[in-house]
């Protein structure tokens, strides 16, 4: 025969349950950090002169049509 002895078990598993103040400030502490890690830096501005002057190589070798050429000038022109 087999026996299996099992000490009594003198803890739980998970922990205790928190008042709601308490639970609320831990949950802002968590948000807080986790917000702190998802910051996203601006973009560096774009310089026009240069994505003009590279439309208007792309245009000189025709690699973009006229009307392409003054759609994608437009765009960066922002009008």
């Amino acid at each position: 025969m087999l026996f299996l002895l099992r000490p009594r078990q003198t803890w739980m598993p998970y922990a205790l349950p928190r008042p709601p103040e308490q639970q609320a400030a831990w949950n802002a502490q968590l948000q807080q950090a986790y917000a702190s890690t998802r910051v996203v830096e601006p973009a560096p501005p774009r310089d026009t002169v240069a994505d003009l002057k590279d439309l208007d190589q792309l245009h000189k070798t025709g690699t973009l049509s006229d009307d392409e050429f003054a759609l994608a000038k437009a765009k960066i022109l922002g009008s």
